[in-house]
């Protein structure tokens, strides 16, 4: 896949850096203000999880010095300027899923990981399966949990350079709560999480202004803000 990166560097202005492949985005970004990967040999996913980083995707990682937004809520933030970018750039509808995922077809397209490497220095890494050939899924044993955007490559220049440019008004503008609930595959759901060291079940209500998954179990409400929350599905008669 290739990338124009003039076009890129141009319509974001940031001093952006493009690589055929790398260890991992987030190693390789150095001084740049941003990194894109067209593939990865150890991306890295939610604590001691990996990311699944073959060619066909777009592996991302920008530096955002400073926040004007709660850090809290810079991941379901984030999600929205990427679920908004697929949507408009591209014409694919999908969901977010609750705190660092996107979904299409109900299945993972997008991965998001957000590192705070020193004071008022965030890194923001996007993962997104742009064009990932199904045989990739196959082989990885991923193929039940996780699809590709199948979007032109045509597409491609326009859609990075519109998402970085959506990510930096993310990180200065409110989270928008309400907009990521009604967008939230897990709100209205009943999943499962690890709660004081014990993992238990709840119906997801909505996601507060500060980013918190509100769950209620039976007459009480928790605020879930770290860790796996699995979509528990119905088994139909």
């Amino acid at each position: 896949m290739k990338l124009d990166e003039k076009f890129i560097r141009l319509h974001t202005g940031l001093n952006i850096k493009i690589v055929e492949a790398c260890d991992s985005t987030f190693d390789e970004i150095g001084k740049s203000d941003a990194i894109i990967a067209l593939s990865q040999k150890n991306g890295e996913g939610r604590g001691d999880h990996t990311f699944f980083s073959p060619s066909g995707g777009l592996y991302i990682v920008m530096r955002v010095m400073g926040l004007y937004i709660d850090p809290h809520t810079l991941t379901p933030a984030v999600g929205l300027a990427v679920h908004d970018a697929i949507a408009t750039i591209l014409g694919i509808q999908t969901g977010v899923k609750w705190v660092n995922d996107i979904m299409y077809n109900g299945k993972k397209v997008v991965g998001i990981l957000c590192k705070c490497p020193r004071k008022a220095e965030y890194l923001v890494g996007v993962g997104i399966n742009y064009r990932t050939p199904p045989e990739e899924f196959e082989k990885a044993g991923i193929a039940e949990t996780a699809c590709a955007l199948d979007a032109p490559e045509s597409r491609a220049s326009a859609f990075v350079t519109g998402m970085i440019n959506r990510i930096k008004r993310a990180t200065l503008a409110t989270f928008d709560s309400e907009r990521y609930s009604a967008l939230c595959v897990n709100v209205g759901k009943t999943v499962e999480f690890t709660y004081n060291g014990t993992r238990v079940r709840g119906f997801a209500e909505s996601v507060s202004p500060d980013g918190s998954l509100i769950v209620r179990i039976g007459a009480a409400t928790v605020a879930v803000d770290a860790g796996e929350v699995s979509i528990i599905r119905e088994v139909k008669e």
